[in-house]
């Protein structure tokens, strides 16, 4: 299921954005652990981020110049919002 964003609305969890919309990513709702991870992937508050592709259990998103593939439940621990710049760096 894809959700639009709407402007009084919250984030949405990275799973459920569309596809292709550049996003800005607001929090990572996990341990820390988990926040280590996404971070060193360059995935962190205020980051912007593409959703590129959703299949099955895994999704594709585009960082910076980077292509990664995680899980499903993980990018639903991604907090996101539509960015306003577009800009991937």
């Amino acid at each position: 299921m894809t959700m639009a964003f709407h402007p009084d609305l919250k984030a949405l969890p990275l799973a459920m954005a569309p596809l292709g919309v550049a996003l800005t990513v607001q929090s990572l709702s996990g341990c820390a652990d988990f926040s280590a991870r996404m971070l060193a992937m360059g995935i962190g508050p205020g980051r912007v981020i593409r959703l590129m592709q959703r299949e099955g259990c895994h999704v594709v998103l585009a960082v910076g110049d980077s292509r990664f593939g995680i899980g499903r439940g993980v990018a639903q621990k991604i907090l996101v919002i539509e960015s306003r710049t577009g800009d991937l760096k």
